[in-house]
């Protein structure tokens, strides 16, 4: 089975280097069916490729079949190995990433203190697992503007992170979400100094194409557009929104990328840069959501104020 995971993990990353997602989607779906037809040791397969699935339908922004997906994995991961493994934690840390994004704050909280808690137990608390379920509970308490709890998550997983060899990447991220939370908490210092590290980190970091690199370019750019440095900070959303493309198509953090670059080109003066960002931004929104859902909406009418602005 051991060789199997291997290949179907090289298989995976092969299949989202070539950028075609509806291909990833039915590589994952044929690996569920010829998981379920190997009698024999399928179960840890199947539990891993569930696990795939739901972080795959959670990057496109589908998040019912992302969740779906995840309690999939959890129900066999009851099974064996358990309750108390490593494995059932690291499905409630994805699963819970999931309800993140949906805004159920008080769910993702919940299994990710549960996550937390099951590493502990089982003696891995110095591990990058458990800095990881840090690392993604910071953000819930930043999204619900609980500023020292997220910063406490965040230095507690850093302190983890910049011993362990091969994560400079996730040192990168983590330095550039604290970046965000001591803006957001007005310790403007701390920010500059946290910034600094951030780039100065990223700058080590050996391979910049993975599925990751993106978010952490985004908040990157949002800093830098609130100190003002427009020109930094529209380069570094034009990449942010490269690396989406790539790994993930037009999901709602693309969208999100092209709204936030709309607002740094109508601050530098650039109307007509701007409007083509948020007619971007506004396609994405109607085809994720619908024509009638909030942020498409939102996007029409500044995108009507543009065009008036501009006399277009």
């Amino acid at each position: 089975m051991g060789n199997r995971l291997e290949a179907f993990y090289g298989d995976l990353d092969e299949k989202y280097l070539q950028g075609d997602l509806t291909a990833v989607e039915r590589f994952l779906l044929e690996s569920i069916r010829q998981a379920e037809k190997t009698p024999q040791g399928s179960r840890d397969e199947l539990i891993a490729i569930y696990n795939e699935l739901g972080s795959f339908y959670r990057g496109i922004s589908r998040y019912a079949q992302s969740i779906a997906a995840f309690e999939k994995a959890r129900a066999l991961a009851v099974l064996d190995p358990g309750r108390d493994s490593g494995q059932y934690a690291t499905i409630l840390n994805n699963m819970a990433g999931t309800c993140r994004l949906t805004k159920d704050y008080d769910t993702a909280i919940a299994l990710f203190r549960e996550a937390a808690g099951i590493y502990r137990r089982a003696g891995l608390q110095d591990t990058y697992a458990y800095a990881s379920v840090l690392n993604n509970m910071a953000l819930v308490y930043r999204e619900a503007e609980q500023y020292p709890e997220a910063i406490g998550c965040l230095k507690q997983a850093l302190g983890m992170i910049e011993n362990m060899p091969g994560h400079m990447h996730e040192v990168a991220v983590t330095y550039n979400n604290l970046t965000a939370l001591y803006s957001a908490a007005g310790d403007r210092m701390q920010a500059m100094q946290c910034l600094q590290r951030a780039l100065q980190a990223f700058e080590k970091c050996s391979d910049e194409e993975n599925v990751h690199y993106a978010a952490g370019l985004n908040s990157l750019a949002a800093f830098l557009y609130a100190e003002g440095d427009c020109e930094r900070a529209i380069a570094v959303y034009r990449k942010s929104a490269k690396y989406t493309l790539r790994f993930f198509g037009e999901n709602i953090e693309y969208g999100i990328t092209c709204q936030n670059m709309s607002h740094v080109y109508e601050k530098m003066g650039r109307k007509t840069d701007a409007a083509a960002a948020l007619e971007r931004a506004k396609k994405v929104y109607e085809n994720l959501f619908g024509p009638e859902h909030e942020r498409t909406r939102a996007a029409e009418d500044d995108l009507q104020r543009l065009r008036k602005a501009s006399g277009a």
